[in-house]
């Protein structure tokens, strides 16, 4: 069976504000085993825009006490890639680029995550994100692009 992308999933849903990041959650709780494991959490998801909450917890936590940087490559890919999802008009995407600007260690938590999209085309989007800690301390900036996977063709494979 084919595997419908959460684009697909969420199009057709009718849901809005809190059911949609509701609904979001639960699809990537079960889709994704680091979503969980890191007690990541969808708060706001509008047009172009997707907010998270991470807790500092053992499994995002390094020596030291603080939030490891692969955790923050993985949030600040996850909170920019959902808010490129809320514009795309295609089936799927898939992360071309992201750089990471990490500018003070993630140690008082929860943290606030929030991606925007910058300018989202027919083939490609670019989004930014940043991480601000409990105190409102900026403590990531990220720039991202994402290909965007065109509809599908009659024969049913994507256009890339």
């Amino acid at each position: 069976m084919e595997e419908t992308s959460l684009s697909e999933q969420l199009r057709g849903s009718g849901l809005s504000g809190k059911d949609l990041a509701a609904r979001v959650n639960e699809i990537l709780r079960s889709d994704n085993g680091l979503y969980g494991i890191l007690d990541f959490e969808l708060v706001n998801l509008g047009d172009g825009t997707a907010e998270f909450t991470l807790p500092l917890t053992d499994a995002a936590r390094r020596r030291g006490g603080v939030v490891h940087g692969g955790v923050v490559s993985y949030a600040l890919d996850s909170a920019c890639g959902i808010a490129v999802m809320t514009q795309n008009k295609g089936i799927d995407q898939y992360t071309v680029e992201l750089k990471i600007n990490f500018l003070r260690k993630l140690s008082s938590a929860p943290f606030r995550v929030v991606g925007r999209t910058i300018k989202v085309g027919s083939h490609l989007a670019s989004a930014e994100g940043e991480i601000r800690d409990a105190e409102g301390k900026l403590c990531a900036l990220a720039l991202g692009t994402w290909f965007i996977v065109g509809v599908k063709s009659k024969s049913g494979e994507p256009d890339h």
